[in-house]
């Protein structure tokens, strides 16, 4: 599978190409292998990263036992750190490469300065957050109470639905 471009992101769907190119402009493209953590828990949220090729974890924290719990998968398509754009611009979670990943990494000051100067931009952004980030929100949440319920700290296959690739799917 080619790595996607930015207009290709479930996030910015139906968004004219030409309406990203001011965001396209600051996509700095990297490349991470297997294992590699991006971001950490706790940590100022300076990127956005759009994820072109292979899949990551994000890893919390439970808040009463402090032990580590996978929250979500994200695959090719996906989008992660929009923490950056949410005061207090802090991380709740760790990102982990389950595999090679090829992103696009968006600097938080100056995506913000971007979206700034393109208030229909930022609206139609801000709209999009809310749709896609606050119900992952809510899984994480219920992923983190049930391994509290459970006793156990790691949640099975079954706790959550990742919705990039399937296992085994080839990339």
């Amino acid at each position: 599978m080619a790595a996607l471009s930015l207009h290709e992101m479930k996030i910015l769907e139906d968004i004219p190409a030409e309406e990203l190119k001011p965001i396209e402009r600051l996509c700095q493209e990297v490349f991470y292998p297997q294992d590699t953590e991006l971001a950490f828990d706790g940590e100022d949220a300076r990127f956005v990263f759009f994820i072109r090729q292979g899949s990551t974890e994000l890893v919390a924290r439970h808040p009463e036992t402090g032990q580590k719990v996978v929250i979500a998968r994200k695959g090719s398509g996906e989008t992660m750190g929009f923490s950056s754009l949410i005061e207090p611009y802090h991380l709740s979670f760790t990102i982990r490469c389950l595999e090679d990943c090829h992103l696009y990494r968006v600097p938080r000051a100056q995506l913000l300065q971007t979206l700034k100067r393109n208030p229909l931009l930022f609206e139609k952004l801000r709209h999009r957050i809310a749709k896609h980030v606050f119900p992952s929100l809510e899984k994480a949440l219920d992923t983190l109470q049930r391994a509290e319920d459970r006793g156990g700290w790691y949640p099975q296959q079954d706790d959550f639905k990742p919705s990039g690739p399937k296992e085994g799917e080839i990339l």
